[in-house]
């Protein structure tokens, strides 16, 4: 486990750990995950893509304390798949210890798992632009084109202009990739006012992938 002695595993830990876990969880935490870890937040909302479960005992039974550690520490820079911000530079590391024992208290037995693994998760993240795609859409468009593509984000009433329905087909007609991914970034516009942000920082594969995903409603990939 790189650079981090992990020394206070949950079952071990003293209550005083899970007191100071639980006060730092629900500071930083709970906004997103909710007070009991079941991912209903206020913020979970905004965030667009599925806040996770850390009530699911199925699911995180299969994560060890130092993979918890990890994607507190690191978030997505190691796991893109989460979509989280890491709290490494935030938190000292005692800190994030007692996160982890007290996110263990969280967990309630609902019986075997009925969605992926996180294993599963990072493979299928890893080896499916489609899949990527589905988690960059959810967090950078779905707010205003809505989580199922038909321009009814929750912010899209409160725009100048309503967001293109990706499964309209006479509106995603002649939209070749090039097309979507120079809008995407900004580039080659030909006249008239521009209402989305231009997402011209996102690198190549990103953009990519949220292209694919988006052709991807007018073809019924998308449920």
């Amino acid at each position: 486990f790189t650079g981090v002695l992990f020394f206070v595993l949950s079952v071990d830990a003293y209550p005083q750990n899970i007191e100071k876990g639980k006060e730092a969880y629900e500071s930083l935490c709970a906004s997103c995950h909710g007070r009991t870890g079941v991912g209903d937040g206020p913020g979970a909302r905004v965030l667009g893509v599925p806040v996770g479960d850390l009530s699911n005992r199925a699911y995180m039974s299969l994560l060890s304390d130092e993979e918890l550690y990890e994607r507190i520490a690191y978030g997505e820079e190691r796991f893109p798949y989460i979509q989280m911000p890491g709290w490494q530079s935030q938190l000292p590391v005692d800190t994030i210890k007692d996160v982890v024992a007290y996110i263990r208290t969280l967990e309630v037995d609902r019986g075997p798992l009925k969605g992926l693994t996180p294993q599963e998760r990072a493979e299928r993240f890893r080896e499916s632009l489609f899949e990527r795609g589905r988690v960059y859409y959810l967090r950078y468009c779905s707010h205003c084109h809505g989580r199922s593509g038909n321009g009814r984000g929750w912010t899209s009433d409160k725009l100048t202009a309503r967001p293109i329905d990706f499964t309209d087909p006479a509106v995603m007609k002649g939209r070749i990739d090039k097309m979507i991914i120079d809008y995407v970034k900004g580039r080659k516009e030909k006249g008239g006012p521009r209402y989305m942000p231009s997402f011209e920082r996102l690198d190549d594969d990103r953009v990519e992938a949220i292209t694919v995903y988006i052709k991807g409603f007018t073809h019924k990939k998308v449920r």
